[in-house]
């Protein structure tokens, strides 16, 4: 022991017993803390690389749109330290970008050529948020509305394939964000006996957050899980999945190409919000996430069952969808149709998958 009463581990002898003891537990449990938070980082980079392991296909020469690099990059960024959380109450200003998203901007800056995409499955969104069309023998089922004041140019769009908007029947809206579910008004003003429907959650979140009146449905029906939406000859069928919002839904439909009819799945959202619109939509971080990732593991197991092999998406960039459409134009007879690909919805759920994890393994890190 030197002068100051420390001996030569490093321990002050001068310190009582109890005391010292009591900082030795401290000093442990935060060497715990800090090992664990690397660990739980350890652990987000694997998943992080498992899901990079499947960005593309391990076929000799993919074709480009079969890479998924965009929806990696946005699924799996790393959250931003610091970030401001947003504001709980009813009267909360609207984020920036959702305000922006009330303004219409030019044309050039939103328009998406429309596209026949199977014999029964029309693209009729902009080149960032996707609307579909999907005909039946008894009429039109839209997937999705978008914003208020572009949802009529979009529904016109279907006067390109001499389809008639008021054949709308049943509008199917995935979740309660602003470019699936602010252009509902807008949609019944044009086809008034069209049906909307969307889970509870979700009507109830839009009854309550902070978007303004005028983009404000009156509830219509309501979503059960594993119901089917039943047009003509076509049945969707709707499954809970909350993660992207409280009452998110993913959908599973089927797709005709000539002869051949193949199984369309739609995963209804791939971000999260603990806050939106000014309401707490779930009480904490590790819960959204994990929420998120067991709705992704049900959803591929429903794919799977179902024998989904078409991605159709809520957002065209996620899955190269306009890449896809421009292989449709110069598909060939006998060429396989560039939508069409097992290997893909497998990739796609593993990526949305990893991801997930990666992110609930940061979030216990903190």
């Amino acid at each position: 022991m030197n002068q100051s009463g420390v001996n030569q581990s490093g321990v002050n002898q001068s310190i009582p017993h109890c005391q010292r003891a009591s900082l030795l537990l401290v000093t442990l449990a935060l060497g715990g803390l800090v090992l664990d938070a690397r660990s739980q980082t350890d652990a987000a980079q694997e998943h992080v690389a498992a899901a990079k392991a499947v960005v593309s296909p391990k076929t000799a020469t993919p074709q480009p749109w079969h890479a998924f690099n965009s929806a990696f990059n946005q699924m799996c960024a790393e959250p931003r330290p610091g970030a401001r959380p947003q504001a709980v109450r009813k009267d909360a200003p609207l984020e920036p970008g959702e305000a922006a998203k009330l303004t219409p901007t030019p044309r050039e800056k939103w328009y998406a050529p429309p596209a026949k995409v199977f014999d029964n499955l029309y693209y009729i969104g902009t080149k960032t948020e996707s609307t579909w069309a999907l005909t039946t023998s008894a009429g039109i089922i839209l997937i999705n509305t978008n914003f208020d004041w572009v949802t009529p140019e979009l529904l016109d769009e279907l006067r390109t394939f001499n389809l008639d908007p008021a054949n709308i029947k049943y509008a199917i809206i995935v979740r309660s964000h602003s470019d699936q579910s602010w252009g509902i008004n807008a949609l019944k003003k044009i086809v008034p006996t069209a049906r909307v429907i969307m889970s509870q959650g979700d009507w109830d979140f839009l009854a309550k957050d902070n978007s303004p009146a005028k983009v404000k449905p009156t509830k219509d029906m309501v979503a059960k899980d594993g119901q089917k939406v039943t047009l003509g000859d076509t049945s969707v069928t709707l499954y809970s999945t909350p993660g992207a919002s409280a009452g998110n839904l993913s959908i599973i439909f089927p797709v005709k190409d000539g002869n051949q009819r193949h199984m369309a799945g739609m995963i209804g959202g791939t971000t999260m919000n603990l806050v939106q619109g000014g309401l707490q939509v779930f009480p904490d971080a590790r819960t959204m996430t994990q929420t998120y990732i067991a709705s992704a593991k049900r959803f591929k197991e429903l794919e799977d069952k179902a024998g989904v092999d078409t991605i159709v998406s809520i957002h065209a960039a996620l899955d190269n969808m306009f890449a896809k459409v421009d292989a449709l134009q110069s598909r060939k007879p006998g060429d396989p149709h560039p939508f069409v690909s097992k290997d893909d919805v497998d990739r796609f759920s593993t990526i949305v998958i990893e991801c997930g994890e990666a992110k609930l393994a940061w979030a216990n890190s903190k």
